[in-house]
């Protein structure tokens, strides 16, 4: 049984747009030349069981000519092989790694829900297969059913809707759910007439951040409505209309999420409940465990007005242009001076954005996914829960359950999970860098099996995989 290493995060692909900064082209070429020694490496140390842990690929950031009539499919098909063209070396790599026995699967995080497309699976199946020699070819090494994690033998290439789960072991998932502006409606099958729906953060990525080279790369997850202000404002007048037009646009294309395409449509709710029961039967689980999964997560952004308005900052714009307009309407129905409407209107935007801003938590994804994590471990009876998503590498314990964050695979973070080698079970989790061709170990430790999963029911043979999606054979 091989040890499990995990990686998320590249977002290949982000440099793949019209504007960009000379820091993407960099940061391309590095990982070219990097994450091949880093696969290379692990080749060394034994046998492995990849798990790519979500946001592999960056298909928000991919921007290719549109083709007339085109489906959304054909489209995420066309990106998948522009990303591939432009990593080779990447590519080479993972087909190495599966040509030595070792398995490789694809966990779908955010920023490659595409991979929920059947024919983006064969595509990504058939660039790493076919870089094999033909009589290196197993007809059945990618063809898949539901598999426990702990049972998945070597060589093969399978991907996951939702979660990894090893009975009593770990539960491993990019994370997303539980970032509102980042999460869909009925993840399981989450299209609207066969394409897929878009979340807030990836209409917002396509229609303003991929247009501001100025902008750095993670500022989306740290910047506050003020900061955005602040940042256009430094770089003067004409910037700052340029950045209100897009902001606009971005605006209205939320607007009509939220009003309409937001919403899964008939067909995928009842997709995603079907798949939902299959995966709780499964996994050994009951239903209500995936329920309260579901409930944990906050609601999507494009499902709330509140979430709506919180994550464009159109509260903080109507609390700024509303309350003016309607004291001026009201001094001139009462007779009194207008400069009285004036002072009130400005008193009460002052009020209003002081409440939103008393009223709102700081967004920081890396600390709700650590408090969230000692509850996915109790329903999901698991010491390990394993996730990406945050960026940020972080290995911390949460009263009996181990929480461990892989980071972003781009400045080297990964985690190493080892097996006792007699009974299979894990037993260690390592933090670790890649860095300079070389390891830095960050942090280590042990996975509580006395204090926790004793007792959870034993899942049959499709249990670790939960959502597995049966790949294409190559």
């Amino acid at each position: 049984m091989p040890d499990l290493l995990l990686i998320s995060d590249l977002h290949l692909g982000s440099h793949l747009k019209p504007r960009m900064r000379g820091e993407f082209v960099h940061l391309a070429s590095r990982i070219e030349q990097s994450f091949p020694r880093f696969i290379d490496h692990y080749l060394r140390e034994g046998e492995w069981q990849l798990i790519v842990n979500g946001d592999f690929i960056d298909f928000w950031n991919v921007d290719l000519p549109d083709h007339v009539g085109e489906s959304g499919e054909r489209l995420a098909v066309r990106r998948l092989h522009a990303v591939f063209d432009a990593h080779p070396r990447v590519e080479d790599a993972l087909a190495r790694f599966v040509r030595a026995g070792h398995g490789v699967v694809f966990v779908t995080g955010n920023h490659d829900a595409e991979l929920l497309y059947a024919g983006v699976r064969q595509a990504l199946v058939d660039r790493l297969e076919g870089a094999m020699a033909e009589d290196d070819l197993d007809p059945g090494t990618t063809r898949t059913g539901l598999v426990r994690l702990d049972s998945m033998p070597p060589g093969r290439i399978r991907f996951v809707r939702w979660f990894l789960r090893e009975e009593g072991g770990a539960w491993i998932e990019h994370g997303h759910k539980f970032d509102p502006s980042c999460a869909t409606p009925a993840a399981m099958s989450p299209t609207r007439g066969g394409t897929l729906v878009q979340t807030v953060a990836e209409v917002a990525t396509r229609n303003f951040s991929n247009w501001m080279p100025e902008m750095d790369y993670d500022a989306p997850d740290k910047f506050t409505a003020q900061d955005y202000v602040r940042w256009a404002l430094a770089r003067g007048w004409r910037f700052l209309i340029r950045v209100i037009l897009l902001y606009l646009r971005t605006l209205g294309r939320v607007l009509a999420l939220w009003a309409a395409t937001g919403r899964v449509d008939e067909h995928g709710q009842r997709a995603h409940e079907e798949r939902l029961a299959r995966v709780a039967a499964n996994a050994g689980l009951q239903m209500s465990a995936l329920t309260a999964l579901e409930q944990m997560a906050p609601p999507p952004s494009v499902m709330t007005v509140g979430g709506m308005l919180s994550v464009t900052a159109l509260d903080h714009l109507l609390a700024v242009l509303t309350p003016t307009p309607i004291a001026l309407w009201l001094s001139v129905v009462l007779g009194v001076s207008a400069w009285w409407g004036l002072l009130v209107g400005i008193g009460a935007s002052a009020l209003s954005l002081y409440w939103i801003r008393r009223g709102r938590r700081p967004r920081d994804v890396a600390r709700d996914m650590l408090e969230v994590a000692a509850r996915v471990g109790s329903v999901t009876r698991v010491p390990l829960v394993l996730m990406g998503h945050s960026h940020h590498g972080q290995l911390e314990r949460q009263g009996d359950v181990v929480y461990a964050n892989s980071g972003s695979w781009l400045d080297g973070s990964h985690l190493v999970v080892r097996r006792d080698r007699t009974t299979g079970r894990l037993t260690e989790v390592e933090l670790r860098q890649w860095r300079n061709d070389g390891i830095t170990r960050v942090d280590v430790m042990a996975v509580p099996h006395e204090s926790a999963g004793e007792g959870a029911p034993t899942a049959d043979a499709e249990a670790a995989t939960g959502s597995a999606m049966a790949a294409p054979s190559g």
